[in-house]
């Protein structure tokens, strides 16, 4: 018996002992990413007078720094592609309680897929993981069951795939980010035909709750500190949707502003200004952006 018990004292130091060395491998994983945003924004590094959310339409088609040249503001874009409004929630809120919170907030919405669970939006635990070093970004990851609670004393129990891949990232060719957060494409995706789609068909029944309550969400945390925001509708390269515009403005509160892209702009419907059907490619996002500053400008001018 006492022997049983000395090999388990001792399995359970040297257990300890090793679980603790993975630490290093928790450590270095965030240097190693090139998309730093979010641990910027963990550190309190992302105090901007305007911040930029949406999925990869507000990553590609809205350009911070353009932005802040034209007005005289500070910007960022947190925008990431793949993501939906339950991670553009996590964010805000991450940023409210890290930094200083913004002036204004400009949220881009998907046209038809915002409230509709689809694979090409989701919630980028991705961008979690080589943060898991933080107990922030561990509890939420607990929260939202991708973790376990013994992730809270094993180190072991924090780690994934991920984390133990120690060879320094590189951007591609499409996800380069600029200083000011933004991702815009200067080319045209490769053998790809342009055809200007009809009005997508928008369904309440196809409608996800839990998309929907994030959206409320969002806008509460706007609202309650004291946040300019302004919903913004990217062009696709199809005809303005207004069932879906209508449905956005039905879940929005009366505070809540909308810029709606300009459906007389004729460089909306030539495929030169596309990367793809839905999104811009650097030359439409320069325009558009341009289009949205001017709104933003006419806006505080009043």
């Amino acid at each position: 018996m006492k022997k049983f018990i000395r090999n388990v004292l001792l399995f359970s130091i040297v257990f300890f002992v090793v679980e603790k060395l993975f630490y290093f491998f928790l450590f270095i994983s965030p240097s190693l990413e090139v998309d730093r945003r979010l641990e910027n924004l963990l550190e309190g590094n992302i105090n901007k007078d305007l911040v930029i959310f949406g999925s990869s339409r507000g990553a590609r088609d809205l350009i911070a720094h353009q932005i802040e040249d034209s007005l005289n503001l500070s910007a960022f874009n947190l925008s990431y592609p793949g993501s939906n409004i339950e991670f553009h929630e996590f964010l805000l809120e991450s940023l409210l309680k890290y930094n200083t919170s913004p002036k204004a907030v400009l949220l881009t919405v998907d046209d038809p897929v915002e409230f509709i669970s689809n694979e090409s939006l989701g919630f980028r635990f991705d961008r979690m993981y080589p943060l898991a070093k933080y107990n922030y970004i561990n509890n939420e990851l607990i929260e939202r069951e991708e973790k376990n609670v013994l992730s809270r004393f094993l180190v072991l129990a924090r780690f994934n795939q991920s984390n133990l891949n120690i060879l320094q990232k590189r951007f591609n060719t499409v996800d380069s980010i600029q200083v000011c957060g933004s991702m815009p494409i200067s080319f045209q995706k490769e053998n790809i035909k342009f055809n200007y789609g009809k009005i997508d068909h928008y369904s309440l029944n196809e409608e996800n709750e839990v998309l929907i309550n994030a959206f409320e969400r969002f806008q509460k945390l706007c609202l309650t500190n004291d946040i300019d925001l302004h919903i913004v509708f990217p062009p696709n390269f199809k005809a303005h949707n207004p069932d879906f515009e209508r449905r956005i403005k039905e879940l929005s509160d009366k505070k809540v502003h909308h810029y709606i892209y300009s459906n007389s702009t004729s460089q909306y419907s030539d495929s030169d200004y596309y990367h793809d059907a839905t999104h811009l490619n650097k030359d439409g996002a320069v325009l558009f952006t341009n289009q949205v500053i001017e709104y933003l400008r006419n806006y505080y001018s009043n």
